[in-house]
């Protein structure tokens, strides 16, 4: 299975191969790596951001003005023969191009989209306009871009599908839209469809549900005033009555989910301590007080595990606090009840479609185990003791940075004693970092690409970085792959920016407070962070390694401009060893960023 995702919203999926217009939002450099196995790299997807990708459909004559004008093109009777049952009929004279031209399912056998609200298949065929299934998607996806804010990061996700591809083989193809400018004109004369749809009643209230959902995920805080105008229109519609139903029926407890899958925190704790004086400790209340706190870092990853387990229990259908159990347990490195949760979406045929491919990527990252259906015991949601702590520390896949066996000139305290922080001066000459005057554009994590001068074959999966470009390469991977680890865990889309090392620090205070750096286990996750804030300090600071010496990693220095000398990874060691006694990760890097501006 392939699929779009505009934030945390499935746009489109296809269950039998690759999609196909949605290549049009993103060019070849944009795409997402991941290692398969100790030695093979492949394609995982590709990534960008709203703005760029609707600078991609400009190219190629998409706009969402452009798929404004084609949807006011289609009469409106004729418009209602191509509605899929009684429910898209009654509001089809309320529908714009977002929903007209929405193609929620792709089949890469048909090379057809089956519509959401209106049977595409019928409709591209009668235009007899050459590409009209890939031109009829493309407008949709412009029209559902100009509703999000610009830097909404988008994922098309290809893992499934290139598991049988060479290693070095990508899916990216050119895609060519033809005949733009003669769609409005054939749709103007689109003619009625002389086969509507006809569906029994059972599944038209399944298909309203479908489209009420659809609706509601678009509801975002950040939607302005005529976009949410419109869906709130389209809600009221389709809405059979007004009695609620689940646990988050409540429409304010609706809009607080949107807010925080927003990763926006402002102004919940008063919201829901107000909803819970008028309604008491409901469960959609005590799950969204922990989906915050998890946001937040207010809590441990498996304080908010235990108490979304507690909620799962309650209430079997309770599908989004299954879900968000899968992300704490996963956050705090219990992958065998991450799995038993993620299972429980995945086969809920009732879960939304983002829902089960998030739980189908979680069940993807981690390896399968003998104790995957065993849910977590219901004990007190207190932090583990550091003995447990270390237990359930996930094991590196692929060893890197002298995991798999540190030199034998390490000292045993080279984990223990954290480098020293004061800037001492280089005994050789070294680069000076290339400064520019550009501002920084913060790139998506998950996606970024090699250095200049770099290729993934320089660098083996388990081979140790001997040379500055080979540890840009070895940090890149490790940026990467704890990227989406934080997409996982926490719904959040890090870039190289201080708001991802915020992130980071939070992560670390919560998941590793008192925990011993000298257990190798740890030592590996902290590397990670280490990794992702080496290159942050890179890319945006035009940062370079200047030491990586046969050692231990944390002992690797860089030049910051103008002339400061750090250590970042050793920098992630002394933060989680020295607690609140250590400046924390933000100051770190603001210190940083305050001295290099200056040089400027």
């Amino acid at each position: 299975m392939t699929s779009l995702r505009l934030g945390e919203r499935v746009v489109t999926r296809c269950g039998d191969g690759l999609l196909a217009a949605e290549y049009a939002l993103f060019d070849a450099t944009q795409t997402v790596l991941r290692a398969t196995d100790p030695v093979t790299i492949r394609e995982a997807g590709y990534m960008t951001t709203a703005r760029e990708a609707l600078g991609h459909l400009a190219a190629v004559g998409v706009t969402p003005e452009f798929a404004a004008e084609a949807a006011a093109a289609i009469p409106l009777p004729t418009l209602t023969t191509y509605a899929r049952g009684s429910a898209a009929r009654a509001v089809a004279p309320k529908l714009g191009a977002h929903e007209i031209f929405d193609g929620a399912i792709y089949s890469a056998v048909s090379q057809r989209y089956e519509g959401a609200w209106l049977d595409l298949r019928s409709l591209s065929s009668s235009l007899n306009v050459p590409s009209a299934p890939l031109i009829l998607q493309a407008l949709h996806l412009a029209s559902a871009l100009a509703e999000v804010t610009p830097a909404t990061p988008i994922m098309l996700s290809t893992a499934t599908a290139t598991r049988d591809k060479r290693p070095g083989e990508r899916t990216h193809f050119r895609v060519i839209l033809n005949a733009t400018r003669g769609l409005v004109r054939a749709l103007k004369q689109l003619t009625p469809n002389g086969r509507p749809i006809e569906i029994d009643a059972a599944s038209d209230r399944r298909l309203r549900d479908v489209l009420l959902s659809r609706v509601r995920e678009r509801m975002s805080p950040d939607c302005e005033p005529k976009v949410r105008s419109h869906l709130t229109t389209l809600e009221k519609m389709l809405e059979t009555d007004g009695t609620p139903v689940g646990p988050l029926a409540d429409p304010e407890l609706r809009e607080i989910e949107r807010q925080l899958a927003n990763g926006n925190v402002t102004g919940v704790t008063e919201r829901l301590d107000a909803l819970e004086a008028e309604q008491g400790p409901a469960s959609g209340i005590r799950y969204l007080r922990a989906r915050a706190a998890l946001l937040q870092g207010e809590e441990p990853p498996r304080a908010v595990a235990q108490t979304m387990s507690k909620l799962a229990q309650e209430d079997t259908g309770f599908h989004e606090a299954v879900l968000v159990a899968a992300r704490a347990w996963l956050a705090a490195g219990e992958d065998a009840h991450a799995r038993y949760f993620a299972r429980r979406v995945a086969d809920n045929s009732g879960a939304p479609d983002n829902e089960r491919l998030d739980a189908l990527e979680i069940l993807d990252s981690t390896p399968g185990t003998n104790q995957s259906q065993i849910p977590p015991p219901m004990e007190p949601a207190s932090a583990p003791s550091a003995a447990t702590r270390t237990a359930i520390i996930r094991a590196p896949r692929f060893p890197s940075l002298g995991d798999m066996a540190p030199p034998q000139d390490v000292p045993d305290t080279a984990l223990s004693v954290p480098p020293p922080v004061a800037w001492r001066p280089p005994n050789r000459a070294e680069p000076r970092p290339r400064r520019t005057a550009r501002r920084y554009d913060p790139e998506l994590a998950e996606s970024l690409s090699l250095p200049f001068g770099a290729t993934e074959a320089i660098l083996g999966l388990n081979e140790v970085p001997t040379t500055p470009l080979k540890a840009r390469v070895a940090m890149t991977r490790l940026a990467r792959d704890l990227a989406r680890d934080y997409r996982l865990w926490y719904t959040k889309s890090l870039r190289c920016d201080v708001l991802a090392v915020d992130a980071m620090q939070q992560h670390l205070t919560r998941r590793f407070a008192g925990a011993s750096i000298s257990d190798p286990a740890i030592a590996w996750e902290l590397r990670r962070h280490g990794a992702f804030l080496s290159e942050i300090l890179a890319r945006a600071l035009g940062s370079e390694w200047v030491d990586v010496a046969p050692s231990e990693p944390g002992y690797w220095a860089m030049l910051v401009p103008p002339s400061s000398r750090s250590w970042p990874i050793g920098r992630v060691y002394r933060f989680v060893a020295l607690g609140h006694r250590e400046r924390d990760l933000v100051s770190y890097y603001l210190d940083h960023e305050a001295r290099a501006r200056s040089a400027e």
